[in-house]
C-alpha cells in the first residue's frame, strides 16, 4: 500500500517535524522527499515534512527557501477542480507571520459562521495577492489521498501569475509526463532574491527576482532559472541554468551528500535538447 491511512496524517507530519527538529543537529535525517539529502540554507530555520514536500521556512521572512518533492507514475492526476485555498500550516510556531517586501501578505481570517462546512475551515484564511503559487503542484500529487497538503503555506511562494501560469506550469506539465518513462522524479525548488536586497531588519525589500526549479532522477538532471517577469507566452526551455549558477544565486547546496555525478540528460528527455546543446556551446 502506498499510502499511510487518513486517520494518521496529522499525528505522521508532527512526528516527522518532532524528529527533524529533534535531531538534525546530531545525527542525520534522511527524508524521502529529498535526493539524497535535503538542502540546508540556515540551521536556524525550520523544516516542515508534510506527506508530498519537505520544505525549509526561513527563520526571517516566514515563507519557503525551498520545497522538495518526489514524483512516482502514480501520483500523477487531474487537478482541475481540486480546492486551492491557503491554510496555516500547524506545524509551524510563526505560520500567520508572511513579509516580503512590497508584496507582503495581509492575512485576513473570513467570517465562517454561516458556512455549512465551518467545523472543517477554522485554519483558512485569505491572502491578498492572486500572485501566489504552489513550488509542490497539485498536478504531480492529483491522485493521491493527500493533495490538500499542497495548499499549507509551508508550500507558498509569491509566483507571479503570468510565470505561474505559462513556463512554470508547462514545465511541471514535461515532468508528469516524463514520470511515465521513469520510476522516481526528484524536484527541488523555490525562489531567487537579489543578494543586495536583503536587510535582517527589514527581511526581503523585494519580492524574489528570479524562480529555481531542479529536476533529478538518480542518473540523470536538468536545471532552470525563471525571472519573474517572464511573460506567460515563454518557453521554459528558454530558462536554462547550471546547478552550479543556481547555488551560488541561493547561497546554498542544492543536492548535499550526492554520491555520484550525475549527466544532463533530462534537458532532452524534457524537450529541450538542441537549447541544452546552445546553452552549453555559450561563452560563459
Amino acid at each position: 500500500m502506498r499510502f499511510i491511512s487518513n486517520t494518521n496524517i496529522r499525528w505522521v507530519s508532527a512526528l516527522s517535524f518532532f524528529l527533524f527538529s529533534s535531531f538534525s543537529s546530531g545525527q542525520s535525517v534522511h527524508i524521502s522527499h529529498c535526493f539524497y539529502a535535503c538542502p540546508l540554507v540556515d540551521a536556524e530555520n525550520q523544516v516542515v515534512v508534510r506527506h508530498l514536500y519537505a520544505s525549509e521556512i526561513n527563520r526571517l521572512t516566514g515563507v519557503a527557501d525551498w520545497v522538495a518533492y518526489r514524483i512516482l507514475p502514480g501520483t500523477i492526476g487531474i487537478a482541475s477542480l481540486l480546492p486551492r485555498y491557503w491554510k496555516e500550516d500547524e506545524l509551524l510556531p510563526d505560520s500567520g507571520r508572511f513579509e516580503v517586501g512590497s508584496s507582503a501578505l495581509a492575512i485576513e481570517q473570513p467570517d465562517l459562521s454561516e458556512a455549512q462546512d465551518r467545523d472543517y475551515r477554522v485554519n483558512e484564511f485569505v491572502l491578498n495577492s492572486d500572485d501566489r503559487g504552489r513550488l509542490a503542484p497539485m498536478t504531480s500529487f492529483a491522485d493521491t489521498p493527500y493533495w490538500d497538503d499542497l495548499n499549507y503555506t509551508s508550500n507558498m511562494v509569491s509566483l507571479p501569475s503570468d510565470l505561474r501560469l505559462g513556463a512554470w506550469s508547462r514545465l511541471d506539465q514535461a515532468i508528469n509526463e516524463l514520470s511515465s518513462s521513469e520510476s522516481t522524479i526528484y524536484v527541488v525548488s523555490g525562489p531567487i532574491y537579489r543578494t543586495e536586497s536583503f536587510n535582517s531588519e527589514k527581511l526581503f525589500e523585494e519580492a524574489p527576482e528570479r524562480f529555481f526549479k531542479i529536476v533529478a532522477t538518480p542518473e540523470s538532471y536538468a536545471s532552470f532559472a525563471f525571472d519573474a517577469e517572464l511573460p506567460i507566452h515563454a518557453t521554459y526551455c528558454s530558462q536554462l541554468e547550471t546547478i552550479g549558477a543556481i547555488q551560488e544565486l541561493t547561497g546554498f547546496e542544492i543536492f548535499p551528500n550526492l554520491a555520484r555525478t550525475l549527466t544532463p540528460n533530462l534537458f532532452a528527455s524534457l524537450g529541450c535538447g538542441q537549447q541544452y546543446i546552445n546553452f552549453k556551446n555559450e561563452d560563459r
